[in-house]
């Protein structure tokens, strides 16, 4: 039986967000979803990246009608709780919501219970928040509560699946890049009936792990927090391949091969360079691997200059929201993303209204309304060729602290090259 909702749903979940997201992103692949369970409900338990982004992509990429557990904090004002509600979405409240706000939590859990026993689809991060690191992080417990509860009250009989995702992205801040989401092998809650009736306190920690460890082979993991500077360097800024830093059957084995040549001094050697780059907003990976102007930008060029032109005042309030008001750099691509898919179709149809107004031919303003919809991608890859080079700015300011930079980075240029040749 199709719920109230689901018209509305399908509409924001393919109609606008899906297509928003072929529009934002130059690739999106999925691999396993041939291991989803039909006809059994289902837990996905995804790593949590990149804010709103990898719940959008989790839901566009799978057929289920899907339900999600989101922050309480992102339901205020009450116009965008009623909205989220509408598709789908349920507010957790934390600890620093108060404990009054803590214990309607009760009704969440009892809600995503009736959900799993109707085999509907719940959406739980795991990790609790979002952080930009690319590794997997310490789950909580709160989704072994939501799936021990649901088999418990139903004595056992949903058979509930939980699906461990991992969502990968080449570039998390910006669009125009490369995403991969990775389905794993489903783990039948079952598995952990005995367990729980023994240990329940042990039952969880299993879960989590089994969980967790699943999660590890899914996206691109560096499991000791210590190392990550070096590895992030190696195997991302360094990489000029998008799709290999987004498959973890590249990415891992290469992560495991580097541990053995990680020494204290390399660590503090990355640090520096990672500190660096950060505070002079240095791009290390255009520095390292330049811009790849090739022959297909060469051919763009007129299209990169319309949509360089016709979009850069819609983008200074979305600029603005980045670097003012939300200064959390995991929002960067939520905010990028959400705010287009509103702002720039209203741009185009108050610059068609003022052409209109002025007496403008009306094909002339139809062929601008499709030019710039067909050219609104290509807006992140205009910004990116034109705009100043990485490191420009601390070359000419700072030449001493710049040759330093670059002397860093040729030491793990030939590190790499020397891992690669094992």
């Amino acid at each position: 039986m199709r719920k109230k909702n689901y018209l509305w749903y399908q509409f924001w979940r393919h109609t606008v967000v899906g297509n928003g997201l072929r529009f934002f992103y130059s690739t999106v692949k999925t691999s396993g979803k041939e291991h989803l369970p039909k006809d059994k409900p289902i837990l996905y338990v995804p790593n949590h990246q990149n804010s709103f982004m990898d719940a959008l992509h989790v839901a566009t990429t799978t057929k289920p009608v899907i339900y999600f557990l989101t922050r309480a904090q992102a339901f205020k004002p009450d116009i965008i709780g009623k909205f989220l509600w509408s598709i789908n979405m349920m507010p957790v409240y934390r600890v620093r919501d108060g404990l009054k706000s803590v214990q309607k939590n009760n009704e969440i859990f009892e809600k995503c219970i009736q959900y799993l026993k109707n085999k509907d689809t719940v959406l739980v991060f795991a990790e609790a928040n979002h952080n930009l690191k690319r590794r997997i992080r310490p789950l909580s417990k709160g989704f072994t509560r939501i799936a021990f509860g649901a088999e418990e009250k139903h004595n056992w009989e949903l058979d509930l699946q939980i699906v461990p995702v991992g969502v990968n992205y080449s570039e998390h801040r910006t669009g125009g890049n490369a995403v991969q989401v990775n389905y794993g092998k489903p783990i039948p809650v079952s598995n952990f009936r005995s367990l729980l009736e023994k240990d329940e306190k042990e039952a969880v920690e299993t879960m989590k792990e089994q969980v967790s460890d699943a999660m590890k082979e899914l996206v691109f993991h560096v499991e000791d927090l210590n190392e990550y500077p070096v590895h992030k360097i190696l195997w991302d800024d360094l990489e000029p391949d998008n799709f290999k830093i987004i498959d973890p059957e590249i990415a891992n084995p290469r992560i495991r091969k580097t541990h053995e040549h990680i020494t204290p001094e390399l660590i503090e050697k990355a640090k520096e360079l990672t500190n660096i780059a950060d505070k002079h907003d240095v791009d290390l990976n255009e520095l390292a691997c330049g811009k790849q102007f090739g022959f297909k930008d060469f051919v763009l060029v007129p299209f990169y200059l319309f949509s360089l032109l016709n979009n850069i005042i819609p983008y200074q309030p979305i600029r603005y929201l980045i670097r003012n008001v939300i200064r959390d750099n995991a929002f960067d691509s939520s905010i990028k993303f959400l705010s287009s898919l509103f702002l720039l179709p209203m741009f185009y149809v108050l610059v068609s209204l003022i052409l209109l107004f002025t007496g403008v031919d009306g094909y002339f303003i139809l062929g601008y309304l499709a030019l710039s919809v067909l050219t609104a991608t290509l807006f992140i890859r205009a910004k990116q060729l034109f705009s100043p080079r990485s490191g420009r700015k601390l070359r000419k300011k700072k030449p001493g602290l710049y040759d330093k930079l670059q002397s860093h980075l040729q030491s793990f240029k030939q590190l790499r090259e020397s891992i690669l040749n094992e």
